[in-house]
């Protein structure tokens, strides 16, 4: 997990962030590699802030919406190799429209009222 947050996150949010990283969170759930001592240990040494989140709540990262569009696409291929899993896999994500991102970002104060109002049940989410 740390060299994903040192090689994938960090350069990421100073790109999208250069104010620095108090004006942004990290939102992840609770699976241990990012409870872990280590992984936890990096955040802290690197300033980054992480949303709380509940251990038994439904998962709402919009990155589940991507990936379900992703394995919706690929299902319908005939894939017999792990390099063809892995092509289909990359086409299917460049294929994925920009506002796709956008759109999921804008939808997390409504995911997380709902959540709220749920009580951490279920939501439509």
């Amino acid at each position: 997990m740390c060299k994903i947050y040192e090689n994938g996150l960090l350069p990421t949010a100073q790109r999208h962030f250069p104010e620095g990283s108090t004006s942004w969170f990290l939102q992840e759930d609770n699976d241990p590699k990012h409870k872990c001592h280590l992984a936890t240990e990096w955040k802290a040494d690197n300033q980054v802030q992480v949303l709380p989140w509940p251990a038994s709540s439904p998962d709402q990262n919009p990155i589940e919406n991507v990936w379900s569009i992703v394995e919706m696409k690929i299902s319908r291929k005939q894939i017999r190799t792990i390099r063809g899993l892995q092509q289909e896999i990359k086409k299917a994500w460049r294929a994925l429209p920009t506002d796709l991102a956008v759109k999921l970002v804008n939808s997390m104060e409504r995911r997380v009222q709902d959540l709220i109002e749920a009580n951490g049940d279920y939501t439509l989410y």
